[in-house]
């Protein structure tokens, strides 16, 4: 971050930059809610390891990008139809895709 020659930063600009860094974070019940679905669901997805958490004082707590996954393994659920088991095995296939293409991005760069 380049700065004039004053190299101190008002405390509403540190604040400011702290918000872009942080990001919303939802209780189990609260993102269950959020996205449509039951909350014994998507705390299943979160212990199989489908949907990252964070922990706080014994309480698990979903981000956005969480969100987006649980909104994407409804649409899998719900629109096409797949079990639990279908909705895992898709869900790491296109975690792997993304992967891939993030390799993909990196090799292009000069």
């Amino acid at each position: 971050m380049s700065h004039s020659h004053n190299q101190r930063q008002s405390p509403g600009r540190r604040m400011a930059e702290r918000v872009e860094v942080y990001t919303e974070h939802y209780q189990i019940a609260l993102a269950a809610e959020t996205v449509g679905l039951p909350e014994r669901q998507v705390r299943r997805y979160v212990r199989i390891g489908l949907v990252p958490s964070t922990t706080r004082e014994r309480e698990a707590y979903i981000d956005e990008a969480g969100l987006a996954r649980l909104r994407k393994i409804r649409r899998l659920s719900e629109d096409v139809g797949l079990n639990t088991v279908g909705i895992e095995v898709v869900m790491r296939l296109l975690d792997q895709i993304d992967d891939l293409q993030r390799q993909i991005d990196r090799q292009r760069r000069p």
